[in-house]
């Protein structure tokens, strides 16, 4: 609503500056003090008891506010991933939580590239370190299967050698269980 009458003001300083005629200058100053005065007039007459309203994206539900699940809490095993622009990665998830139902997981991946002549002592170069924000819905005490297709956000070159995945859970929300 607010942005309406500012296009009409400014519609109303437009008529003002650009024409020449006495009556069109009257008339928008008529609109932009009756807008003037509206505004103020909405301005003061709200309720200070007045509930506000949640902010955007947010619930006011307090069955879906999610919360932090401790990283402790999520385990993944026979975790795969093939290949290439985009990835899969398929594997199993276990909610360790005993309230909590897991909702999404951030998750590191880091592809090492092992071959003879790496520069690194450990004859292996990380040729793609990426985090990944995976939506999952895992109840608290089960384990679930997952597919999930994964983009890389940098280019991820070619292997020489063997190819070493490694992942990490580093962040885990749910909902209490029940919402």
């Amino acid at each position: 609503m607010f942005w309406f009458f500012a296009a009409l003001i400014l519609l109303a300083l437009l008529s003002i500056t650009i024409t020449h005629r006495g009556p069109v200058r009257i008339a928008g100053g008529v609109a932009l003090a009756v807008l003037l005065a509206w505004g103020l007039y909405q301005r003061l007459n709200t309720r200070p008891d007045a509930q506000p309203m949640p902010p955007r994206g947010k619930s006011s539900s307090p069955a879906l506010v999610t919360q932090p699940i401790p990283v402790a809490a999520i385990e993944l095993s026979n975790l795969k991933l093939t290949g290439g622009a985009p990835f899969e990665l398929r594997g199993n998830i276990a909610n360790h939580s005993t309230d909590t139902r897991l909702t999404a997981f951030t998750l590191r991946t880091t592809r090492r590239d092992c071959y003879e002549g790496a520069i690194d002592p450990s004859g292996c170069v990380v040729t793609w370190d990426d985090q990944h924000w995976i939506r999952w819905s895992v109840p608290p005490g089960e384990t679930r299967e997952f597919v999930e297709t994964i983009w890389a956000h940098t280019s991820v070159p070619r292997a020489r050698g063997t190819i070493k995945d490694e992942f990490e859970v580093i962040a885990a929300t749910g909902v209490a269980n029940g919402g």
